[in-house]
C-alpha cells in the first residue's frame, strides 16, 4: 500500500484562497437521485465552463448560452473510457440537464446546459429577482417549502452569483464574430481553437507530429491575436478582423487537409511560417474541390 500524501492543515481562512468547481446542492436532492456521482461532477465541470461563454457572448440567435465539450476533454478531466463518457453524456441528457444539437460538416456540437432549477409555466424574469427567489418555484415538495429552517439551507446561492440568479439585463446576442473578438485574451483564443481543431484527436491519430501540430497552433494564436491592421496572405494585405473570423471558422478536417497537401508538396518551401498561414486561410475554401479531384483521380486515372 502507496504511502499518503504529506499535506497541511488549513489555518483561519486558507481555504478561500483556491478556485473550485461547484456542484449544485440541488443535484443531491431527490428530484436527481437518479444521477450518478461522476455525472453531477461532469454537470459541475459544464456549469464552470459555461462563465466563459457566458462573458464571451457565445450565444444562439434566441440568446440562449451553449458550450463546446468533447469526448477526449471529458475522458482526461473525469480520467475515464470513451464508453464511460458517453454513457456520462446519456445520464445528463435523460435527466435534461443538458441538449446537444449537431452541426455537422465536422463540426463539434454545441452543447447547451440547462438551469439545475425546475421550470414553471412562465420564463424567469431577467431584470427583476424576487427578495425570496425560491418560493417562486412551485415544483419543490411542498414539506420543503414549508420547512422554517428552509430558506437557511437554500440551493440558490445569495453570496455567489456566478451561476444563478443571473441579476443583470442579458442584451441582445452579438454574431459569431463579434463573439470571438470579445475573447480578448491569447489563452481564451488558443483553448477555443483547440477545440475548434480537436487538436487532442489530432494528436491522438498521428496526423502529424507535436511539433509541427505546436507550431501550427502557435501561428493560428499569433494571426488571430494580432494587433496589426492587415496580415499578409499569399501576397496580398487583407483586413485582420477577416482573417481572424476565417481562422476561427477551420476544424479538425481543415488542417488535416492542409497536413496532407505539406506531405504532397514537393517544391522548396522558403517561408514555412507563410506558407502554413496561407493555406489554412485557404483550407474552407478549396478543401472540397481538393477531395472532389481525389475522387475524380481514384475513379477515372489520369484519363
Amino acid at each position: 500500500m502507496s504511502e499518503p500524501i504529506t499535506l497541511d492543515y488549513y489555518y483561519g481562512l486558507e481555504a478561500e484562497q483556491y478556485t473550485f468547481f461547484r456542484i449544485p446542492k440541488i443535484l443531491f436532492s431527490p428530484t436527481y437521485k437518479t444521477l450518478s456521482v461522476s455525472a453531477k461532477m461532469l454537470y459541475a465541470l459544464m456549469l464552470d465552463r459555461m462563465s466563459l461563454s457566458a462573458r464571451n457572448r457565445w450565444m444562439d440567435e434566441d440568446g440562449r448560452v451553449f458550450i463546446y465539450f468533447r469526448m477526449s476533454e471529458i475522458m482526461s478531466a473525469l480520467g475515464c473510457g470513451h464508453n464511460k463518457a458517453i454513457a456520462l453524456y446519456a445520464e445528463l441528457e435523460k435527466v435534461g440537464l443538458i441538449e446537444r444539437k449537431k452541426q455537422g460538416m465536422g463540426r463539434p456540437a454545441k452543447i447547451y446546459v440547462k438551469n439545475f432549477i425546475p421550470k414553471t409555466g412562465s420564463h424567469r424574469p431577467q431584470k427583476e429577482v424576487p427578495a425570496t427567489p425560491v418560493s417562486e418555484y412551485d415544483d419543490f415538495p411542498s414539506a420543503e417549502r414549508n420547512n422554517k429552517n428552509y430558506k437557511n439551507n437554500t440551493y440558490i446561492s445569495d453570496t455567489d452569483p456566478s451561476i444563478y440568479p443571473v441579476q443583470e439585463e442579458v442584451t441582445e446576442p452579438v454574431s459569431e464574430p463579434e463573439q470571438m473578438d470579445a475573447m480578448d485574451t491569447t489563452d481564451e483564443y488558443r483553448e477555443l481553437l483547440e477545440e475548434n481543431i480537436d487538436l487532442a484527436y489530432l494528436r491522438q491519430n498521428g496526423h502529424a507530429d507535436d511539433e509541427l501540430l505546436d507550431e501550427i497552433m502557435d501561428l493560428l494564436v499569433d494571426t488571430v491575436t494580432s494587433r496589426k491592421p492587415t496580415i499578409r496572405i499569399g501576397g496580398e494585405d487583407l483586413p485582420t478582423e477577416v482573417v481572424r473570423s476565417r481562422l476561427l471558422k477551420l476544424d479538425a478536417s481543415h488542417i488535416e487537409y492542409v497536413l496532407d497537401s505539406m506531405l504532397q508538396n514537393t517544391t522548396k518551401v522558403r517561408n514555412i511560417r507563410a506558407y502554413l498561414l496561407t493555406a489554412l486561410y485557404n483550407a474552407p475554401t478549396t478543401l472540397s474541390s481538393y477531395y472532389t479531384a481525389l475522387v475524380n483521380h481514384d475513379l477515372y486515372g489520369d484519363r
